[in-house]
């Protein structure tokens, strides 16, 4: 039974957050640098995973933005690279909801992908 991930795609770091085998619980982990993209390649396969969600950055109004255009070209390399279904998820307001958890940038981006992966992981179950 394989894990789904949840990624958080910025220019510096990719936040990640991982599922556990049932698919009920999600994990942060450390941020790879986004110059280390390969890593996450490894990442992947260690854990088994068999779905990946993208945070989609758009602006509130809905409006894509440029890092919207940089998410969409990531996805294309990531899909090449793993071969795996890859899902936009709306990350619109996850940002906030991380930081009044955690002060520390270098934490947010895994928190990101966590509240992704946790809105997933409720609409899957019910």
């Amino acid at each position: 039974m394989g894990r789904i991930i949840a990624l958080d795609y910025g220019t510096k770091r990719i936040g990640i957050a991982l599922s556990d085998e049932t698919k009920t619980i999600s994990f942060p982990r450390p941020y790879i640098p986004a110059s280390e993209k390969r890593k996450l390649l490894t990442f992947i396969h260690e854990n088994e995973v068999e779905k990946i969600l993208l945070g989609l950055p758009k602006a509130l109004s809905g409006k894509d933005t440029e890092s919207t255009t940089k998410t969409r070209s990531f996805m294309v390399w990531l899909e090449t690279e793993t071969h795996l279904p890859v899902e936009f998820i709306d990350e619109r307001l996850t940002t906030k909801e991380a930081m009044k958890l955690e002060t520390d940038r270098e934490l947010i981006d895994s928190l990101v992908a966590q509240k992704m992966l946790e809105r997933y992981l409720d609409k899957i179950s019910n």
